[in-house]
């Protein structure tokens, strides 16, 4: 976590956010491939991060060609060179998207590994956890107890962290609010932030636009922002007032969030410590109403 200033954002701290075209590419010279050439592609359509993690070479015994035939394909795709073929892959991983996150290896046959699962998810909540800015983050708990309004935002999988963080946040005081609720648009949400209150967005990878957006408004509005990230976001957070970035690359395809949910109850945990009674009475409030409308079994 930081609390600081940083330089705003530019076009090519998100430059990654496009993704490869490999699929385009290959679609578009399929058909016209030579017997040599077709089972490169076919490895390369159905497993395209073996082209990150392995050399031609070893590429080509995977699919059963000659190192010449994976050249030549690499070239009629229009790389410049295997090496240039390569980043573009791996700039697709540090995007986040799961077809280039699978590591599976061809033919393999195994099974998903528990053990290595396990071990991935303790090292991201300790790499997270153990990065956490301690003075920066007392700054941020007494900024959420004494603003007039939360207002979380988040989208795609963000979104899911966001309604987490509000649902938790909004059992210790009054003022949370989420947007976009459903029905309605970012922009109603966003209307009447100010310097009273804070924004807290959260952005893991694969951001939209409008999270760009959003903090964009919030600058101009000169309100407080906390940016909930991972850390190919931190160059996105721009002047947020502060930064919690959460490491989320599992061991899967799919990326990790375990990280994120830690510090989101631990974030809520500190704000329930920091308002004391002010949070016990309103976590009172919710419990009686919950007996007097009967709506938990």
């Amino acid at each position: 976590m930081s609390n600081r200033r940083a330089s705003p954002p530019s076009a090519e701290a998100d430059a990654t956010t496009d993704g490869p075209d490999l699929e385009r590419r290959l679609a578009a010279c399929y058909e016209s491939l030579p017997n040599s050439e077709r089972p490169v592609a076919d490895l390369l359509l159905n497993f395209p991060a073996q082209l990150a993690t392995h050399s031609a070479t070893e590429l080509a015994l995977l699919a059963g060609a000659s190192k010449a035939a994976v050249s030549r394909l690499i070239q009629r795709l229009g790389y410049p060179s295997y090496a240039a073929a390569r980043a573009a892959v791996r700039g697709a991983r540090q995007w986040g998207s799961p077809v280039y996150l699978d590591d599976a290896v061809p033919g393999s046959g195994e099974p998903d590994d528990l053990d290595a699962h396990i071990a991935a998810d303790i090292d991201i909540l300790r790499k997270t956890l153990g990065g956490i800015d301690r003075a920066a983050l007392t700054s941020l708990v007494e900024a959420m107890a004494g603003a007039r309004r939360l207002l979380v935002i988040g989208h795609r999988n963000s979104a899911l962290l966001a309604d987490y963080l509000r649902s938790q946040l909004g059992m210790l005081r009054d003022g949370v609010e989420l947007a976009p609720m459903h029905g309605t648009t970012l922009a109603e949400g966003m209307a009447g932030l100010g310097p009273q209150d804070v924004l807290i967005a959260v952005g893991f990878r694969r951001r939209v636009p409008a999270f760009s957006a959003a903090l964009a408004i919030a600058r101009r509005a000169r309100t407080p922002t906390l940016v909930l990230t991972d850390p190919s976001g931190a160059a996105l957070a721009g002047d947020a007032h502060w930064v919690l970035s959460a490491h989320c690359r599992g061991a899967s395809m799919f990326d990790s969030y375990v990280a994120a949910v830690s510090l989101i109850n631990h974030l809520s945990a500190q704000l329930a410590q920091r308002l004391g009674a002010r949070a016990r009475a309103r976590l009172r409030e919710v419990e009686a109403l919950h007996g007097e409308l009967g709506d938990l079994l």
